[in-house]
């Protein structure tokens, strides 16, 4: 079938060192298309930037490159002093209502009209589908979970690991 040769053609692209990057966009009628929008990996740089307006994409996009050079063995240092990319640690290999139950909003389900563990349940089905439709299954989540060691620091907060550099500057003891 036609989903399973693309399945296929992911690993193939992995064993190539192809940077997945989602699917082809028709840019006459502005939907997707079957075709895999593939990078080749020796033409990055060494840094990069993402710039657009609000809304564009851009979170979307760094979580997409950052897991693609997470699989591909590429280090990442992210500095976000907005908070979104804590998204990366949203990689829940079983895709299990549970696992995403502590990280939805109780108010937001309550809005939907939905009970906290339907509104998880819905979630997690929600990822698998959208998952589907770009190829990718949980197999893909775990080679991510396991390609490389994740810790969030949070400079004034105790959510993620505490970090401090001010108490660098601190006088020495005597």
């Amino acid at each position: 079938s036609k989903g399973d040769k693309m399945e296929n053609n992911v690993s193939l692209y992995e064993k190539l060192g192809l940077f997945y990057l989602g699917k082809e966009v028709d840019p006459k009628a502005l939907k997707t298309t079957d075709n895999l929008f593939l990078y080749k990996t020796r033409d990055f740089t060494t840094h990069a930037a993402i710039i657009g307006m609000t809304g564009s994409g851009k979170t979307g996009l760094g979580i997409a490159m950052i897991e693609e050079a997470t699989i591909d063995s590429i280090p990442s240092i992210i500095i976000d002093p907005k908070g979104d990319m804590g998204n990366l640690l949203l990689a829940f290999p079983g895709l299990e209502p549970e696992d995403f139950k502590e990280w939805i909003d109780p108010v937001e389900a309550e809005n939907k009209g939905v009970e906290p563990d339907r509104y998880a349940e819905d979630i997690a089905r929600n990822w698998e589908e959208g998952l589907k439709s770009f190829y990718q299954d949980k197999d893909r989540i775990k080679l991510y979970r396991n390609s490389a060691d994740f810790a969030i620091y949070t400079p004034g907060s105790s959510v993620g690991i505490p970090l401090s550099v001010l108490n660098s500057f601190d006088a020495p003891s005597q």
